[in-house]
């Protein structure tokens, strides 16, 4: 019954989403560029971001992707038990397909995460817009449904204040550090189409390694076997002279990316 009722809801027409629950933008406030043809620019498809991000992503009841995009990270990730995919870009959800059952919101993020009802088993995900200044050319590249610095402090502000995990991509900025100063972070590798650029994650717990190991494998033995070469290929790894692993990592990722996208 459960999923029965999330298939129903992905199936309603988009006026029908949560009527008088949530803010909606006019259409026409999300006129503007989308680049790169069938790709939403920031695509973390394209530049082999996925694997690294959802292995980061620690043990959740509930997903809720804020800025939905194409919806790369939401296709792969492990479903959880409620798995709600949010974009203020009609397109967005209209050509939103995945393998297992999400709540599709057409709106305005920023109020439907301020009025969700959390129970601190939920995990944001948050790719939004790259901040302009850490774009190499704000005018040729833009989104959609566009950010200013106004939005993404207004974003950043209320994730500050939400009581679960939280993760947030993006290039590294002033107006970022400062705002989550107190966070974690990591800094990833990333082949783009100008060439090698690093992308940040930030997020507000621990790392668990040990949960996504536990997917991997088709019984105990294999998952011991995989956890075993993860291991070896992680010493390996962390032996390796930066540039190296730049390299390697540039690589895999890349692999990953073509093998999704045969699939």
């Amino acid at each position: 019954m459960f999923c029965l009722l999330f298939a129903i809801f992905y199936m309603l027409p988009l006026d029908k989403i949560a009527p008088g629950c949530y803010y909606f933008r006019q259409l026409g406030d999300c006129d503007g560029i989308l680049s790169m043809g069938n790709t939403f620019f920031g695509s973390k498809a394209t530049s082999g971001l996925c694997q690294p991000i959802i292995a980061l992503m620690p043990p959740h009841a509930t997903f809720l992707e804020s800025h939905l995009g194409g919806g790369h990270i939401m296709k792969r990730k492990p479903a959880a038990l409620r798995n709600i995919g949010i974009d203020l870009d009609v397109r967005a959800i209209n050509e939103f397909s995945c393998g297992y059952p999400v709540e599709l919101v057409h709106g305005c993020c920023h109020a439907y995460l301020a009025r969700f009802s959390y129970d601190g088993n939920e995990l944001i995900y948050a790719d939004p817009p790259y901040p302009r200044a850490t774009r190499k050319d704000p005018d040729r590249y833009r989104y959609r449904c566009d950010y200013e610095d106004q939005d993404h402090v207004e974003l950043l502000t209320l994730l500050n204040t939400l009581p679960c995990q939280v993760m947030i991509s993006g290039y590294g900025c002033e107006l970022y550090e400062d705002l989550l100063s107190g966070w974690n972070t990591i800094a990833l590798q990333v082949m783009n189409q100008a060439g090698v650029v690093t992308e940040r994650v930030w997020f507000n717990f621990t790392p668990d390694r040990v949960h996504w190991s536990r997917f991997a494998g088709r019984n105990f033995t294999d998952r011991q076997r995989i956890r075993r070469k993860a291991q070896n290929w992680g010493r390996r790894y962390r032996q390796m002279p930066h540039k190296e692993r730049v390299a390697v990592l540039a690589e895999m990722m890349a692999a990953e990316t073509e093998l999704y996208n045969d699939a």
